[in-house]
C-alpha cells in the first residue's frame, strides 16, 4: 500500500468513527430525528433476538429505547475496519435495573455504506463477575 492508500484508509476509518461517535451522542441527547438519519432508508437493527428493518421500524425501536432510558455509562473502545465500526462500552436501562442487574457490557457493531448506516447489531458481552463485583463495590 503506498503513502496515498494509507492517507485514504486512516481518512476512511477517522470519518467512520466519527459518524459513529455523532450517533451515539444524538442516542445520548434522545435527538430521534438526528438517530434516525444516520440510518439507510431499509436499514436493519438486530437486537434481542429481533430484527427491525426499515425507517418505521428504525424509529419504533429508538422510541422504545428511549422509553427504557437505555444509555451508555462507559464507552470502553471504538474500532474501525474496513466499513463497520465495532463500539464496547457498558450500558444500563430500566429494564436492566427492574431484572436486578444494574447494568451489561455490552457490543455494538455498525455496517455503513456511503456514510449511512445500513445494519447494527447490539450484543451483550461476557464478562468476569468478580470484574463485575468490583465494579459494584468501586473497587475497578
Amino acid at each position: 500500500m503506498n503513502d496515498t492508500e494509507n492517507e485514504n484508509k486512516t481518512a476512511a476509518q477517522t470519518d467512520l468513527k466519527a459518524l459513529a461517535e455523532a450517533y451515539l451522542d444524538a442516542f445520548h441527547k434522545r435527538d430521534l430525528d438526528r438517530c434516525v438519519d444516520f440510518f439507510t432508508d431499509d436499514a436493519t437493527i438486530d437486537f434481542n433476538m429481533t430484527a427491525y428493518k426499515g425507517r418505521q421500524a428504525i424509529v419504533d425501536w429508538h422510541k422504545d429505547r428511549f422509553e427504557a432510558d437505555l444509555k451508555m455509562l462507559r464507552l470502553t473502545n471504538i474500532s474501525v475496519k474496513g466499513d463497520t465500526v465495532v463500539v464496547d462500552g457498558v450500558a444500563t436501562s430500566k429494564r436492566l435495573v427492574a431484572w436486578k442487574a444494574k447494568s451489561i457490557a455490552g457490543r455494538v457493531t455498525m455496517r455503513f455504506a456511503d456514510g449511512k448506516i445500513t445494519s447494527g447489531k447490539l450484543s451483550a458481552r461476557m464478562t468476569n463477575p468478580l470484574n463485575m463485583l468490583r465494579e459494584d463495590m468501586g473497587t475497578w
